[in-house]
């Protein structure tokens, strides 16, 4: 669906007190300059990484790429979704964040996905949905074990993995991995990331994972790992909470890890650092020690 300048006619008033929570834009102008010493990080270690395989297309439209950052013969995958609020950012920012996880034996895959407002939500959703499958079946031609798959993402990024875990083959998926995702999708609806994304009442709650969650056949096979900066708004940090509390709820084992002094932007160093609780987490889901 193509974006025509005109709000939704469904369009619901803006609540104050929930744009403060959930539009950072105003909350964080340093954010730029975080997203630039990110985007210097990731050009270093993508030139120090010959062997990377950049802008692999997993379907079609000039979005629908991936790049990989290989292991090894035999290496399990974490699979990192950038965010930006499902309309803005690209993945060469967040190279960076492979380096750590490449150097203990994990393969490294980071999709792009088309952007609202041109795409709606529900396509972004079954884009990424339909990465996954094709990643399961093109693992084997770079070396990767398809069979174990870690599923990650920041802020909208982590919103769209937890939909393809909970939707996708979960035969593979050994975990997921949200940082300051997005569980429960009605909140924005009050806010002015809506007049990009358009959802409707109906779109909140079905693409919501929290929703889906709860309507899972069978409990979660696989854990959770939820991180999320110390520094936070609350409506951020309910939402992981949230999360966590529905996850226990239907039998799954799943934790949170608060990254001290960190914010909406800077918390993925603690998502690179591989000396966090996080990075640990996830190589134990994978296997790795």
């Amino acid at each position: 669906m193509v974006f025509d300048g005109a709000a939704p006619a469904d369009m619901l008033p803006i609540d104050e007190a929930t744009e403060r929570q959930f539009n950072l834009r105003l909350r964080h102008p340093e954010r730029l300059s975080v997203y630039a010493d990110h985007s210097r990080r990731s050009a270093a270690f993508r030139d120090a990484c010959p062997g990377a395989l950049l802008n692999r297309p997993y379907g079609p439209g000039a979005r629908a790429v991936m790049d990989v950052f290989p292991a090894g013969q035999g290496a399990p995958i974490l699979v990192f979704i950038h965010g930006g609020y499902w309309r803005t950012l690209d993945k060469d920012i967040f190279s960076f964040i492979a380096a750590a996880y490449v150097a203990a034996g994990v393969t490294v895959v980071m999709p792009n996905y088309d952007l609202a407002p041109k795409a709606t939500l529900g396509a972004i959703t079954a884009q990424v949905q339909g990465m996954l499958s094709r990643l399961v079946e093109d693992a084997p031609a770079f070396g990767a074990d398809p069979g174990r798959i870690v599923l990650s993402g920041h802020s909208a990024g982590g919103h769209l993995a937890a939909m393809a875990a909970l939707t996708g083959p979960t035969d593979v998926v050994r975990g997921l991995a949200p940082v300051s995702g997005l569980f429960a999708l009605e909140p924005l609806l009050r806010t002015t990331v809506n007049r990009d994304v358009r959802m409707s009442a109906e779109d909140a709650r079905s693409l919501s994972p929290l929703w889906l969650l709860d309507r899972l056949p069978e409990p979660p096979s696989f854990p959770l790992s939820l991180l999320v900066g110390g520094d936070e708004t609350d409506g951020f940090k309910q939402q992981s909470r949230d999360f966590r509390d529905a996850w226990t709820a239907r039998g799954g084992a799943a934790a949170i890890t608060h990254a001290p002094g960190t914010t909406h932007f800077t918390v993925l160093d603690a998502l690179a650092d591989p000396a966090s609780p996080t990075f640990a987490a996830i190589l134990s889901m994978l296997g790795r020690t």
